[in-house]
């Protein structure tokens, strides 16, 4: 079954309107297609109604929550949830905190002769969110870096020149906000947490932990197919799903050309998607 439940659109830091996204996706064939932003459903605001009766391809409502971590690692995907407003009021002081955040990066690079405005930046965002890949991205447009991969590793990854801390949830507050909501909470791309492993602590006893504690808190299901897991890490994720009794999921993290690595698309056997689709309804 081809399907994808893990996107990024230009609401937040994708290279394709959440109209594009949807296009692009039926061209491909999947049959369901989830725009998860980074911490903002402003997409659904711009999609086309004919999308959401589609008989050709299944959207589905999404959110990627940034959740408090000792690396920038920790994201709850949510799905399908039913009150909007909600969602909207606690992103929207998060977006709030972002775009003062925005500004002091802007103040650091002009600080460090790397002249930019707010101006260019939502140019190259399109979008109302502007995040860290606007900021490589017009980086490597005014030659100031050689790749985006530069752009992130010297300037905009924790501990970069430019960096600055994001204002997040707790892990906990982004999974009831998701359930209090009405929706499903999963969690993004687990392998990721190790990046917050301390030294010495086995890596699968620590990501057992933390899904645990998750879990504990409400968490519904694990991303166990991801675009960077390897065949043994998908193995051994859905042999965790099924021991808490997760649902399993399957996404990319597609971003278009703001992600030139990673394509659109997951095939993954229905069997194994079943439990979640149904949730959907």
């Amino acid at each position: 079954m081809l399907v994808d439940l893990h996107t990024h659109s230009t609401a937040s830091d994708g290279t394709y309107h959440p109209n594009e996204l949807v296009e692009r996706a039926k061209l491909l064939g999947l049959e369901v297609l989830a725009i998860t932003d980074h911490d903002t459903i402003s997409a659904f605001e711009q999609l086309n109604e004919k999308y959401y009766d589609d008989p050709k391809i299944l959207v589905v409502k999404g959110v990627e929550i940034s959740a408090e971590y000792v690396t920038d690692s920790l994201h709850i995907l949510g799905y399908n949830f039913k009150d909007d407003a909600m969602i909207q009021r606690v992103l929207k002081e998060l977006l709030d905190y972002r775009n003062k955040r925005n500004e002091m990066i802007l103040e650091k690079m002009n600080a460090h002769g790397f002249h930019a405005t707010m101006d260019e930046l939502r140019r190259i965002a399109r979008g109302e969110a502007i995040g860290r890949p606007h900021f490589a991205r017009l980086m490597l447009e005014k030659g100031y870096v050689k790749s985006l991969d530069e752009a992130f590793e010297k300037y905009l990854a924790d501990g970069g020149i430019f960096f600055v801390e994001k204002r997040r949830l707790k892990p906990a507050e982004a999974i009831e906000l998701i359930k209090s909501a009405g929706g499903i909470a999963v969690l993004a791309h687990p392998y990721e947490l190790l990046r917050g492993k301390p030294s010495g602590e086995n890596d699968w006893d620590y990501l057992e932990n933390m899904v645990k504690t998750l879990v504990r808190n409400g968490l519904d299901g694990l991303e166990v197919f991801y675009s960077t897991h390897t065949m043994t890490q998908t193995d051994d994720l859905l042999r965790l799903a099924k021991k808490y009794g997760l649902l399993v999921t399957a996404g990319s993290d597609y971003h278009g050309g703001n992600r030139p690595g990673v394509s659109l698309g997951m095939n993954v056997p229905y069997k194994l998607l079943r439990p979640f689709l149904e949730r959907l309804g």
